[in-house]
Protein backbone atom coordinates (compact mmCIF):
# COMPACT_ATOMS: atom_id res chain seq x y z
CA UNK A 1 0.00 0.00 0.00
CA UNK A 2 2.91 2.64 0.37
CA UNK A 3 4.21 2.05 -3.75
CA UNK A 4 3.43 5.38 -5.77
CA UNK A 5 1.18 5.06 -7.87
CA UNK A 6 0.06 7.75 -10.85
CA UNK A 7 -2.61 8.21 -12.06
CA UNK A 8 -2.63 10.87 -15.23
CA UNK A 9 -5.93 13.07 -14.45
CA UNK A 10 -4.31 13.78 -10.68
CA UNK A 11 -3.00 17.26 -10.70
CA UNK A 12 0.04 16.37 -8.86
CA UNK A 13 2.22 13.16 -9.39
CA UNK A 14 3.88 11.11 -6.30
CA UNK A 15 7.19 12.58 -5.42
CA UNK A 16 9.24 9.64 -6.28
CA UNK A 17 8.15 9.24 -9.97
CA UNK A 18 8.58 13.19 -10.23
CA UNK A 19 11.95 13.02 -9.05
CA UNK A 20 12.65 9.28 -11.70
CA UNK A 21 10.85 12.18 -14.63
CA UNK A 22 12.98 14.59 -13.68
CA UNK A 23 15.92 12.70 -13.99
CA UNK A 24 15.17 11.18 -17.54
CA UNK A 25 14.42 14.39 -19.09
CA UNK A 26 18.13 15.99 -17.90
CA UNK A 27 19.41 12.60 -19.49
CA UNK A 28 17.43 12.96 -22.35
CA UNK A 29 18.59 16.74 -23.46
CA UNK A 30 21.82 16.14 -22.55
CA UNK A 31 22.04 13.27 -25.10
CA UNK A 32 19.93 14.99 -27.82
CA UNK A 33 22.02 18.23 -27.40
CA UNK A 34 25.10 16.27 -28.17
CA UNK A 35 23.80 14.16 -30.58
CA UNK A 36 22.83 17.32 -32.21
CA UNK A 37 26.45 18.60 -31.43
CA UNK A 38 28.26 16.07 -33.16
CA UNK A 39 25.68 15.64 -36.42
CA UNK A 40 26.41 19.31 -36.68
CA UNK A 41 30.25 19.07 -36.42
CA UNK A 42 30.06 16.22 -38.70
CA UNK A 43 28.57 17.94 -41.70
CA UNK A 44 30.73 19.40 -44.54
CA UNK A 45 30.85 23.13 -43.96
CA UNK A 46 29.70 25.54 -46.87
CA UNK A 47 32.46 26.98 -48.73
CA UNK A 48 33.25 30.61 -48.29
CA UNK A 49 31.80 32.08 -51.39
CA UNK A 50 30.41 35.47 -51.81
CA UNK A 51 27.84 36.87 -54.05
CA UNK A 52 27.29 40.95 -53.57
CA UNK A 53 23.54 40.92 -54.21
CA UNK A 54 22.45 44.61 -54.79
CA UNK A 55 25.84 45.89 -55.33
CA UNK A 56 27.09 46.84 -58.75
CA UNK A 57 31.17 47.08 -59.82
CA UNK A 58 32.64 48.67 -62.17
CA UNK A 59 35.31 46.60 -63.82
CA UNK A 60 37.94 48.32 -66.73
CA UNK A 61 39.73 45.87 -69.03
CA UNK A 62 39.81 44.31 -72.58
CA UNK A 63 36.94 41.40 -73.33
CA UNK A 64 37.61 38.18 -75.39
CA UNK A 65 34.64 35.84 -76.39
CA UNK A 66 37.17 32.66 -76.25
CA UNK A 67 37.24 30.05 -74.79
CA UNK A 68 34.25 31.65 -72.55
CA UNK A 69 33.02 35.40 -72.29
CA UNK A 70 35.29 37.13 -69.82
CA UNK A 71 37.11 40.37 -69.02
CA UNK A 72 41.43 40.89 -68.56
CA UNK A 73 41.52 43.28 -65.98
CA UNK A 74 44.90 44.53 -65.94
CA UNK A 75 46.01 45.54 -62.33
CA UNK A 76 49.60 46.84 -63.48
CA UNK A 77 52.93 45.45 -63.26
CA UNK A 78 54.91 43.43 -60.62
CA UNK A 79 57.87 44.44 -59.13
CA UNK A 80 60.00 42.19 -62.18
CA UNK A 81 58.06 44.20 -64.66
CA UNK A 82 55.47 41.35 -65.63
CA UNK A 83 51.96 42.32 -66.10
CA UNK A 84 49.46 41.47 -63.38
CA UNK A 85 46.14 41.03 -64.31
CA UNK A 86 42.94 38.89 -63.18
CA UNK A 87 40.79 37.04 -65.25
CA UNK A 88 37.25 37.53 -65.10
CA UNK A 89 34.02 35.29 -66.94
CA UNK A 90 31.17 36.55 -67.47
CA UNK A 91 27.88 35.01 -66.50
CA UNK A 92 23.99 36.34 -66.97
CA UNK A 93 21.63 36.86 -64.58
CA UNK A 94 19.64 33.82 -63.39
CA UNK A 95 20.49 30.65 -65.37
CA UNK A 96 21.62 32.14 -68.27
CA UNK A 97 25.21 32.85 -69.66
CA UNK A 98 25.99 35.92 -70.85
CA UNK A 99 26.25 35.23 -74.42
CA UNK A 100 23.24 36.63 -74.97
CA UNK A 101 23.61 40.05 -73.03
CA UNK A 102 27.12 40.27 -74.98
CA UNK A 103 25.29 40.25 -78.57
CA UNK A 104 22.58 42.43 -77.66
CA UNK A 105 25.08 44.97 -76.30
CA UNK A 106 26.86 44.20 -79.84
CA UNK A 107 23.67 45.17 -81.58
CA UNK A 108 22.96 48.20 -79.75
CA UNK A 109 25.89 49.96 -79.88
CA UNK A 110 26.43 48.38 -83.47
CA UNK A 111 30.27 47.64 -81.90
CA UNK A 112 32.10 44.59 -81.82
CA UNK A 113 34.28 44.00 -78.16
CA UNK A 114 36.12 41.38 -78.97
CA UNK A 115 39.46 42.49 -77.83
CA UNK A 116 38.40 45.84 -77.01
CA UNK A 117 38.79 47.60 -73.73
CA UNK A 118 36.15 47.87 -72.23
CA UNK A 119 34.31 49.42 -68.70
CA UNK A 120 31.76 46.83 -67.45
CA UNK A 121 28.91 47.04 -64.45
CA UNK A 122 28.00 43.92 -62.73
CA UNK A 123 27.55 41.56 -59.57
CA UNK A 124 30.73 40.09 -58.51
CA UNK A 125 30.93 36.78 -56.98
CA UNK A 126 33.98 34.97 -55.56
CA UNK A 127 35.46 32.02 -53.90
CA UNK A 128 39.06 30.46 -54.15
CA UNK A 129 40.84 32.56 -55.55
CA UNK A 130 38.58 32.91 -58.64
CA UNK A 131 36.16 35.90 -59.62
CA UNK A 132 33.07 35.97 -62.04
CA UNK A 133 31.15 38.50 -62.79
CA UNK A 134 27.35 38.51 -63.61
CA UNK A 135 25.51 41.31 -66.04
CA UNK A 136 21.60 41.52 -66.21
CA UNK A 137 20.39 43.20 -69.10
CA UNK A 138 18.48 45.48 -67.02
CA UNK A 139 21.08 47.07 -65.23
CA UNK A 140 23.09 48.86 -68.44
CA UNK A 141 26.32 46.51 -67.97
CA UNK A 142 28.20 48.54 -71.04
CA UNK A 143 29.72 51.40 -69.80
CA UNK A 144 32.26 52.58 -72.57
CA UNK A 145 34.34 50.96 -75.25
CA UNK A 146 37.86 51.55 -76.68
CA UNK A 147 37.93 52.44 -80.56
CA UNK A 148 42.21 51.83 -79.89
CA UNK A 149 43.82 48.53 -80.96
CA UNK A 150 44.64 46.14 -78.06
CA UNK A 151 48.56 46.04 -77.28
CA UNK A 152 49.55 42.64 -78.57
CA UNK A 153 51.22 42.12 -74.81
CA UNK A 154 47.31 42.17 -73.09
CA UNK A 155 46.04 39.61 -75.63
CA UNK A 156 45.59 36.19 -73.73
CA UNK A 157 48.61 33.81 -73.28
CA UNK A 158 48.53 30.40 -73.51
CA UNK A 159 50.31 27.18 -72.94
CA UNK A 160 49.83 23.99 -73.74
CA UNK A 161 49.93 21.38 -70.79
CA UNK A 162 49.41 18.27 -72.72
CA UNK A 163 47.05 15.63 -72.69
CA UNK A 164 45.51 13.89 -69.46
CA UNK A 165 42.80 11.81 -67.95
CA UNK A 166 41.13 14.50 -65.73
CA UNK A 167 39.22 12.71 -62.55
CA UNK A 168 36.78 15.30 -60.90
CA UNK A 169 33.09 17.01 -60.58
CA UNK A 170 31.34 18.69 -63.15
CA UNK A 171 30.02 22.09 -61.65
CA UNK A 172 27.92 24.67 -62.48
CA UNK A 173 30.59 27.57 -61.57
CA UNK A 174 28.16 30.62 -61.03
CA UNK A 175 26.43 28.54 -58.27
CA UNK A 176 29.79 27.28 -56.82
CA UNK A 177 31.60 30.35 -56.53
CA UNK A 178 29.01 32.14 -55.05
CA UNK A 179 25.51 32.31 -55.38
CA UNK A 180 24.38 28.63 -53.82
CA UNK A 181 25.40 26.82 -50.93
CA UNK A 182 26.02 24.16 -51.37
CA UNK A 183 26.80 24.75 -54.94
CA UNK A 184 28.03 21.37 -55.73
CA UNK A 185 27.53 17.47 -55.50
CA UNK A 186 23.74 15.99 -55.54
CA UNK A 187 21.98 18.36 -53.24
CA UNK A 188 22.61 20.87 -56.02
CA UNK A 189 22.79 18.19 -59.06
CA UNK A 190 19.22 19.79 -60.22
CA UNK A 191 19.93 23.47 -60.14
CA UNK A 192 23.55 22.94 -61.90
CA UNK A 193 21.85 21.01 -64.57
CA UNK A 194 19.41 23.72 -65.45
CA UNK A 195 22.21 26.14 -64.94
CA UNK A 196 24.65 24.76 -67.45
CA UNK A 197 21.63 24.06 -69.88
CA UNK A 198 20.79 27.78 -69.91
CA UNK A 199 24.12 28.53 -71.04
CA UNK A 200 26.65 29.20 -67.96
CA UNK A 201 30.09 27.49 -68.66
CA UNK A 202 30.60 24.29 -66.74
CA UNK A 203 33.57 23.99 -64.86
CA UNK A 204 35.58 20.95 -63.91
CA UNK A 205 36.72 21.05 -60.29
CA UNK A 206 39.77 18.44 -59.35
CA UNK A 207 40.80 17.75 -55.75
CA UNK A 208 43.52 16.04 -54.48
CA UNK A 209 44.11 13.73 -51.27
CA UNK A 210 44.48 16.97 -49.34
CA UNK A 211 41.41 18.67 -50.60
CA UNK A 212 43.14 20.97 -52.72
CA UNK A 213 41.18 21.81 -55.98
CA UNK A 214 42.27 23.34 -59.00
CA UNK A 215 39.33 24.65 -61.71
CA UNK A 216 39.47 23.92 -65.11
CA UNK A 217 37.34 25.68 -68.04
CA UNK A 218 35.48 22.81 -69.89
CA UNK A 219 34.37 22.65 -73.68
CA UNK A 220 34.71 21.02 -76.86
CA UNK A 221 37.71 19.36 -79.15
CA UNK A 222 37.25 22.54 -80.75
CA UNK A 223 36.45 25.10 -78.07
CA UNK A 224 32.89 24.89 -79.24
CA UNK A 225 30.25 24.81 -76.14
CA UNK A 226 29.56 21.32 -74.66
CA UNK A 227 27.16 22.32 -72.14
CA UNK A 228 24.60 19.64 -73.58
CA UNK A 229 26.73 16.84 -73.47
CA UNK A 230 27.98 16.87 -70.02
CA UNK A 231 24.40 17.47 -68.52
CA UNK A 232 24.06 13.82 -67.35
CA UNK A 233 27.15 14.06 -65.16
CA UNK A 234 27.13 17.09 -63.14
CA UNK A 235 27.63 16.72 -59.76
CA UNK A 236 29.22 13.15 -60.01
CA UNK A 237 32.33 11.38 -60.22
CA UNK A 238 33.53 11.50 -63.63
CA UNK A 239 36.67 11.01 -65.94
CA UNK A 240 37.57 13.37 -68.91
CA UNK A 241 40.11 12.72 -71.25
CA UNK A 242 41.29 16.17 -72.49
CA UNK A 243 43.97 18.30 -73.90
CA UNK A 244 44.68 20.88 -71.49
CA UNK A 245 45.99 25.12 -72.26
CA UNK A 246 46.84 27.63 -69.40
CA UNK A 247 44.79 30.67 -70.54
CA UNK A 248 46.51 33.56 -68.15
CA UNK A 249 45.55 32.56 -64.80
CA UNK A 250 42.33 30.01 -65.97
CA UNK A 251 43.74 26.57 -67.71
CA UNK A 252 40.96 25.01 -70.45
CA UNK A 253 40.08 21.71 -70.90
CA UNK A 254 39.66 20.87 -74.53
CA UNK A 255 37.26 16.77 -74.65
CA UNK A 256 39.02 14.83 -76.76
CA UNK A 257 35.15 13.39 -77.18
CA UNK A 258 32.11 15.21 -77.23
CA UNK A 259 30.80 12.77 -75.65
CA UNK A 260 33.52 11.28 -73.89
CA UNK A 261 32.72 11.95 -70.04
CA UNK A 262 32.93 8.29 -67.98
CA UNK A 263 31.74 7.91 -64.72
CA UNK A 264 33.26 6.73 -61.88
CA UNK A 265 33.34 5.74 -58.59
CA UNK A 266 33.80 8.59 -55.59
CA UNK A 267 37.04 6.60 -54.37
CA UNK A 268 38.52 6.42 -57.32
CA UNK A 269 39.19 10.32 -58.34
CA UNK A 270 41.91 10.10 -55.94
CA UNK A 271 43.70 6.98 -57.27
CA UNK A 272 47.19 8.61 -57.91
CA UNK A 273 48.25 5.13 -59.67
CA UNK A 274 47.17 7.00 -62.97
CA UNK A 275 49.68 8.86 -63.83
CA UNK A 276 47.95 10.71 -66.07
CA UNK A 277 45.42 12.43 -63.53
CA UNK A 278 48.34 12.62 -60.75
CA UNK A 279 49.35 15.49 -64.02
CA UNK A 280 45.93 17.02 -64.47
CA UNK A 281 45.56 17.05 -60.50
CA UNK A 282 49.01 18.23 -59.61
CA UNK A 283 48.74 21.42 -62.50
CA UNK A 284 47.95 24.66 -60.94
CA UNK A 285 47.50 28.26 -62.70
CA UNK A 286 50.05 30.53 -62.38
CA UNK A 287 49.11 33.37 -59.60
CA UNK A 288 49.14 36.86 -61.13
Amino acid sequence: MNNEFYIGWLPHMPAGFAKLVKKFLVLLVILVTGAASAIALLQKKFDTGNFEFGTLTEVKGIYFNKPVPLIKVINGRDIWGNISYETIPFVGYGKHGAEGIITSIEKEKNVLLEARQITIKGTLLYNDGKILMQLSPDEKPLISVSVKDTDPALLPQQKELGEAKVKGEVIDPKCYFGVMKPGEGKVHRDCAIRCILGGIPPVMVVRNEKGEKNYYLLVGPKGEKINGEVQDFVGEPVEIAARLVQYDDWTVMYMKEKRGVKRISGSAMFNTSDILSCVAQLIKPTGH
